[in-house]
């Protein structure tokens, strides 16, 4: 099954100034239009001025390139000071920069401090990255038991991508002890909230049997839903479903379906797993008649477009 690492992102928000705040109003209804110069322009006199969410929000337009070429030092300036006045967000988004070494000097210590000081703050983020930390061994000893605890305490407060990886722990029996149907339950909360890579293996549980009923028809499901959003290893599978399902499995062989996916799967996934999906895609078209191919590649060519959002 597909390990997906945890990574921090750092996340673009802007909050509502007080009321009759109009250039913080201003601000928000240009970023909202993506007119992101216009409020670049309205956010930087007030976080001049000491505002603590403009600050914030100015430092992640350069974090984010929003207005503004990237310009992870500059994001490291103002996060710091929305991060001293105790602002949650600007104090996990320097804790990644900390991390990754963007726009200040790499420094774990640092990173699992703020980190901390997030979490006090009820923040599920960092919750879990503390617990990636440990999982990596970045700046800590290598705890999976640690990393577990952070994931679950991350996980109970709704965080898909730490319940995705509480699932991931029960699955793989590491720092938690081996539970498949422990791990089919954390796996079908985070891919409620539409984590493809949840989907992705909850997907492949219902079509293995492990830890819940063997089911393709819920399978294909859970697949098309990770595939929808463009996750590679879901296309493939959910094109191999169309294209030779077993008997017995409730699915109809549907040839244009799986040239659709192999062809989606081709372009996503590199290395050997395009090369075998690119293969299908040739061994799919030899079993088509020319009227059913140029159907079928009219569909690639309208799920293309649509960046496969609504292909099934």
């Amino acid at each position: 099954m597909l390990r997906h690492a945890w990574v921090a992102i750092a996340a673009f928000m802007l909050m509502a100034g007080a009321a009759g705040a109009a250039p913080s109003d201003d601000a928000f209804a240009a970023y909202q239009k993506g007119d992101y110069k216009t409020a670049l322009t309205l956010m930087r006199p007030l976080a001049e001025k000491g505002d603590v969410k403009a600050q914030y929000n100015l430092g992640a337009m350069y974090a984010n390139s929003l207005g503004v070429s990237q310009d992870h030092k500059e994001a490291a300036k103002w996060f710091t000071l929305a991060a001293d006045k105790g602002n949650v967000f600007a104090i996990v988004d320097l804790a990644v920069l900390y991390q990754n070494g963007q726009g200040v000097a790499k420094d774990y210590k640092k990173a699992m401090e703020l980190f901390r000081l997030g979490a006090e703050k009820k923040s599920s983020t960092a919750e879990a990255s503390i617990a990636a930390m440990y999982e990596r061994g970045l700046g800590v000893t290598q705890d999976y038991k640690e990393a577990a605890k952070w994931f679950r305490l991350a996980a109970d407060h709704g965080n898909a991508t730490a319940q995705y990886n509480v699932g991931l722990m029960y699955a793989n029996g590491r720092g938690l002890p081996k539970d498949l149907k422990q791990a089919a339950q954390w796996y079908r909360k985070a891919a409620d909230q539409g984590l493809d890579s949840a989907q992705l293996n909850l997907g492949a549980m219902y079509y293995s049997g492990d830890g819940v009923p063997k089911n393709a028809v819920e399978a294909l499901k859970y697949f098309r839903l990770s595939a929808q959003q463009k996750n590679g290893r879901a296309q493939f599978n959910l094109a191999s479903l169309y294209a030779a399902p077993l008997q017995g499995d409730g699915i109809m062989q549907d040839l244009a379906r799986a040239l659709v996916w192999f062809t989606a799967a081709a372009s996503t996934l590199t290395g050997e797993e395009a090369k075998i999906a690119n293969a299908n895609v040739t061994e799919v078209a030899s079993k088509m008649t020319q009227p059913q191919l140029r159907a079928a590649q009219a569909i690639v060519r309208e799920c293309r477009d649509g960046n496969y959002k609504k292909c099934d």
